[in-house]
């Protein structure tokens, strides 16, 4: 069934930027613009960007794979010195950025507060959940963003994010194909959803936690 947003309780998966000071300033939020705009074309949906003093990093998504690139400013302009278009093919590791010309110490401020970002955003989804849980508590543990493990296999389901819906044990399905985009309501029922096109699974990994949740059209990992 497809349906509207205003059918379901929106979530705000929101851009969240860190920055070399509290208090985001006027030169930054330009900055992060300038990044945004020389990124936006190639690369994937960005959802956190560091900047400290002339250097920056970022991370994106595109289907099931994250990415990360690395930025320099030169003469006023960003230039990326670090990370390929839609591959993993990126650095990781303090001195792998260091090879690239970052020095050693922004280094390491920006990997380390690009995964302060990324907790960050995890720990907004669990106060999402628990805020939820009186209400949906059987739809809990759906609730979040969905990454395939597969891609890219065409016409397929590339991402699922899982909220809410204003009915108990009901919940709003955004999937994303690679040709199309689709909303739909879903049934909870124990660790399954069903809807009028799909049935989703939720699955453990070795450790007993949630991590992947199996569609008819594609296996999807959770990702905060």
């Amino acid at each position: 069934m497809k349906i509207g947003f205003t059918s379901c309780f929106g979530l705000s998966l929101a851009l969240l930027f860190a920055s070399a000071s509290p208090a985001f300033t006027q030169s930054q939020q330009d900055n992060t613009y300038a990044i945004l705009n020389l990124v936006r074309r190639g690369y994937g949906p960005v959802y956190s960007v560091v900047v400290i003093d002339n250097y920056a990093t970022l991370e994106y998504r595109v289907g099931q794979n994250i990415g990360r690139a690395t930025l320099k400013r030169q003469n006023g302009h960003w230039k990326i010195i670090d990370g390929t278009p839609r591959t993993t093919n990126y650095c990781g590791e303090v001195s792998c950025l260091v090879k690239k010309g970052v020095p050693r110490q922004i280094a390491n401020q920006l990997l380390t507060r690009l995964s302060a970002s990324y907790k960050r955003q995890s720990n907004e989804l669990k106060s999402f959940q628990q805020a939820w849980s009186k209400i949906h508590s059987s739809a809990i543990p759906f609730l979040g963003y969905w990454e395939n493990g597969n891609f890219p296999i065409p016409s397929s389901v590339l991402t699922v994010s899982i909220l809410p819906s204003y009915t108990p044990n009901k919940v709003c399905i955004v999937g994303i194909t690679e040709n199309s985009q689709y909303v739909e309501i879903g049934t909870v029922f124990e660790k399954t959803i069903n809807t009028e096109n799909d049935k989703l699974s939720l699955g453990k990994d070795l450790s007993g936690v949630y991590d992947t949740i199996t569609s008819h059209k594609r296996e999807l990992t959770w990702e905060p």
